[in-house]
């Protein structure tokens, strides 16, 4: 099951910070996909491990604009990972992204649009992915950074993407494949549980 405050704890060695849009080459991304998950998935669930592992990536990004440290846009952003090759730093190396609008824009439209491509995820999927992950990080907190409205306004590929059911449990608008994989199962907001 994904933990997102795994994604915030560096793994014994990083990398050396990689370009994002080089990271998401398609050779290499599937080669850190299949070093990951094993053959056994890869490339099989291809879909199900690109859902999974932008999991991490939104999770990193929520944690930093909420700790008000520099997002650049797609083009000028490097991710440095661990030793498993999931993301642990994001590095702007460019102008950084002012403001919600140009974050969402600049940066993740791109990562979106790229993941679609690498893991034929549609793309209500990997939104619904960065909205759990955002609904999470303002879990317990006081949300100073007004990342809440990208949750509550309709239009946002983010809206709703979150809501509580009839028990008041936590559902996802959109499932996260997981349950493709017989040892990860169903995520625990999974929209498709009773």
């Amino acid at each position: 099951m994904f933990q997102p405050e795994l994604a915030a704890q560096p793994g014994p060695r990083m990398s050396a910070p990689i370009a994002l849009p080089v990271l998401l080459d398609e050779a290499r991304f599937d080669a850190l996909l299949l070093a990951l998950y094993g053959p056994q998935l890869m490339p099989a669930q291809r879909p199900v491990l690109v859902s999974q592992w932008s999991k991490y990536y939104f999770a990193l990004v929520w944690r930093m604009v909420r700790e008000g440290q520099p997002l650049s846009a797609f083009s000028a952003t490097a991710v440095k990972v661990d030793a498993r090759g999931l993301p642990v730093a994001l590095v702007a190396e460019g102008v950084a992204c002012q403001g919600l609008q140009a974050v969402m824009a600049a940066h993740l439209q791109p990562v979106v649009a790229r993941m679609v491509v690498l893991g034929a995820v549609p793309p209500a999927v990997l939104w619904g992915n960065a909205g759990d992950c955002l609904d999470q990080a303002l879990q317990g907190i006081s949300d100073n950074t007004g990342l809440q409205v990208l949750l509550e306004t309709p239009g946002s590929p983010l809206f709703a993407a979150i809501s509580q059911d009839p028990a008041g449990r936590r559902r996802r608008r959109t499932c996260c494949l997981s349950y493709k994989v017989d040892w990860v199962g169903h995520c625990e907001h999974c929209p498709l549980l009773p």
